[in-house]
């Protein structure tokens, strides 16, 4: 049998092993009832508790991760600022603002608005002769259903 093969056969003999822990009983009507026990053990677990956190969060391994945390942060920050200025200074930057530029003046000249212009006009057209359409299905409907209502004494 290998070493590897015996080292797994003895982690599982171990895993089959059983741990008994003995439970301490009080002897009946001895003392306090069992509900006064459960109350003043969860006190103490809250308190116990509230003391491990507290000595957590004022230790000196907490307040150096944050520390580092804040200096990291503002690393980062003053990275990322670095980084806007460098775009915003890059040539790719300035064929952006060109762009933009020529944008505003085909607009201003009447070229680009005139064609903006012309597709809001279609595109009104449109949604109005739709609207008509579906008021005129609600016209025949009522139209439809108006006779039925009508008495002959009332005419």
């Amino acid at each position: 049998m290998s070493d590897e093969t015996q080292h797994v056969d003895d982690l599982k003999a171990e895993e089959r092993m059983k741990i008994e822990i003995p439970i301490e009983e009080e002897p009946v009507g001895g003392g306090k009832s069992a509900s006064a026990d459960i109350v003043e053990e969860f006190k103490r677990l809250g308190r116990q508790f509230a003391d491990t956190l507290e000595t957590i969060f004022t230790s000196d391994e907490v307040k150096r991760v944050e520390t580092e945390v804040r200096a990291g942060m503002r690393s980062f920050a003053d990275e990322v600022d670095k980084a806007f200025q460098q775009a915003k200074d890059s040539p790719a930057a300035a064929r952006m603002k060109e762009e933009a530029s020529s944008v505003k003046g085909r607009v201003e000249t009447g070229d680009l608005g005139r064609q903006a212009q012309e597709g809001l006009v279609t595109g009104l057209r449109w949604l109005s002769n739709e609207l008509d359409k579906l008021a005129g299905q609600f016209d025949r409907d009522k139209a439809a259903v108006e006779p039925e209502e009508k008495s002959p004494a009332s005419e």
